[in-house]
């Protein structure tokens, strides 16, 4: 038992990076305070003695001194609830800290292996939990201080009173700590299936309104009842364990209250024992089982934060595949991108092969291609989300992986044909990347959003529900598009970003193509005819290869699969898929 809870602080200690004088404070003012709670039966006992001897110096004495113990009792307890606050501060802020810059920085294949259920109750729930700690180890080693100073103490007036509480606390505490692994064993179990209810949740909030176009709510609702099934099934049997540790336990206290008055009764009947000891052990008797249950809610509370640590550890020591960037700060970026002998696999199945493509600063590459044919994934790997398996990608001739993060993402950005947007004013969801009104202004004339914008009660002021649900798709779109011309990025990678947009809002996006090109090198992806004509160069995939690159004359009389793409009036599908 006390190895299993050495490790538990030691993973905490190593996660938390809690400074050392906040614990040193913390387990001092915790030993004052939880000290002088021990005296006070003690002066107590003395007022009494000294009471029934006539006594009355000593026994206002004693008074004196039950009320300096008072004192100093709510003093150090006072102490110890500031300290508690500084560390909680501190370690809350560090650690949500540490969490958003790991999370910022994961690669593509995060989001598989950890959902997003379970991030948002990590950071919502976990690391509070872990602010907790440092209070529960020092509750839990003074707890067993206190314990066995009330034993010494009882020893001191009767040895086998004090055997008597030793066998009490033994029992005590063994069925308290075998049921309490049972709750953090359905503690754990409950923790899994609420991070599923809540992704799953996530889910529906975020597709309510596809859910309730393609009347999907019934069978939602139906996932949701089976994952509710089974965390009211793990929390009965959590609930089960609950019960005997917090109640059925209290039938040892009865049967060990019942041997200790008998014992004491026969004592005071043969005068072995005085009214004050009795007074005394009894309230020692009381007192000690008010410290085990205090130990083992402080036990507990270790055990069950230690999933929480395991939980931020799962997201902190998250590997990405052996992605490592450089630490390169170019002067001024030219924007010329190659491409040489790329391939990538992932899981075992080839999604790129052997692509080689050169991207002149300033021009427009169109790639285009069926649905799952890697459009996407040359994407993925020009932002860095994954490395390829075999080649090598450059921008004006240097590596893409020896550039430094911060440098590279601001050369490089990209809208997505679903943009987030931040609940908040237009203004401030720009202000992530300038904070210049002229500026903002300017990126939104350009990207032909301003007027609108302008047209709105608050104009820039105007606030926008969660993900912009009170603007159209497409207003949506060309905010996104404004804010990434702030950035002052040099690549521009569009990712068919028609897909949202109304047509009459469409047929601005070849003009905005035109205007961007002055200063931009720009790729996108598309399913629409038309805007692949705009491109100075078009890239045709298929099956992971690149099957013809040329111009729209070149291609629309050459290659089959343009001829097709060419001929549909609406893209072939919908939505965001891995491969495509």
């Amino acid at each position: 038992m006390i190895r299993e809870y050495i490790y538990f602080i030691k993973e905490y200690l190593k996660l938390a990076e809690i400074k050392t004088r906040y614990i040193l404070i913390n387990i001092l003012s915790a030993f004052f305070y939880k000290g002088f709670e021990i005296c006070l039966p003690l002066a107590a006992s003395g007022i009494i003695k000294y009471l029934t001897l006539g006594n009355d110096k000593m026994a206002y004495f004693y008074l004196g001194v039950l009320i300096v113990i008072y004192l100093l009792y709510n003093l150090s307890l006072y102490i110890n609830y500031k300290i508690y606050g500084y560390n909680m501060d501190y370690c809350y802020d560090g650690l949500t800290k540490r969490v958003l810059n790991k999370l910022s920085s994961v690669d593509h294949s995060f989001n598989r292996v950890m959902s997003k259920g379970r991030i948002i109750n990590t950071i919502n729930s976990d690391i509070i939990n872990i602010g907790d700690m440092n209070d529960r180890i020092s509750e839990v080693i003074i707890g067993l201080l206190q314990i066995i100073a009330v034993l010494i103490i009882v020893a001191f007036y009767n040895i086998y009173l004090s055997l008597l509480l030793i066998v009490f606390a033994y029992f005590y505490i063994t069925i308290q700590n075998n049921a309490d692994r049972k709750v953090n064993l359905y503690h754990n179990k409950v923790v899994v299936q609420d991070d599923k209810y809540s992704n799953l949740l996530t889910q529906i909030v975020s597709g309510l309104q596809e859910i309730k176009t393609f009347n999907m709510l019934s069978k939602l609702k139906n996932k949701l009842n089976i994952i509710q099934r089974k965390f009211t099934k793990e929390y009965s049997a959590k609930r089960f364990y609950v019960t005997v540790r917090d109640n059925d336990v209290n039938v040892v206290v009865y049967v060990f209250r019942s041997i200790l008055y008998t014992i004491l009764i026969y004592l005071m009947l043969n005068g072995d024992l005085g009214i004050n000891v009795l007074v005394l052990i009894v309230s020692y008797h009381e007192t000690l089982g008010t410290y085990i249950n205090e130990l083992m809610d402080s036990t507990e509370s270790i055990r069950e934060t230690n999933t929480s640590v395991t939980r931020i550890n799962d997201i902190l020591n998250y590997r990405s595949n052996d992605l490592v960037y450089g630490s390169l700060k170019a002067d001024d970026i030219y924007g010329a991108i190659h491409m040489k002998n790329v391939s990538l696999t992932l899981n075992n199945k080839q999604i790129l092969k052997n692509i080689n493509l050169k991207i002149d600063h300033n021009k427009v590459v169109a790639i285009v291609g069926e649905a799952g044919s890697g459009k996407t994934m040359i994407f993925n790997l020009l932002l860095r989300l994954y490395q390829p398996t075999r080649g090598r990608i450059t921008l004006d001739n240097v590596d893409i992986y020896d550039f430094s993060r911060e440098f590279y993402t601001r050369n490089v950005g990209v809208v997505n044909q679903k943009p987030f947007i931040f609940n908040m004013s237009i203004r401030k969801n720009l202000d992530f990347v300038d904070t210049n009104i002229k500026n903002q202004i300017e990126a939104c004339k350009r990207a032909g959003i301003h007027e609108f914008i302008e047209s709105l009660p608050n104009g820039y002021h105007t606030k926008l529900r969660e993900n912009g649900s009170n603007i159209s798709g497409g207003q949506k779109q060309m905010i996104s598009i404004a804010r990434t011309i702030l950035t002052d990025c040099e690549i521009l990678l569009l990712d068919d970003i028609t897909t949202a947009l109304d047509p009459d809002t469409a047929k601005l996006v070849p003009r905005l193509i035109k205007d961007l090109k002055k200063d931009h090198t720009i790729i996108l992806t598309t399913k629409k005819p038309d805007l692949m004509r705009e491109a100075d160069q078009i890239v045709v995939l298929d099956q992971g290869k690149i099957v013809a690159v040329g111009t729209h004359r070149e291609l629309i009389k050459s290659n089959e699969i343009y001829q097709v793409l060419q001929s549909r009036k609406s893209p072939s599908r919908i939505g965001v898929f891995d491969h495509d």
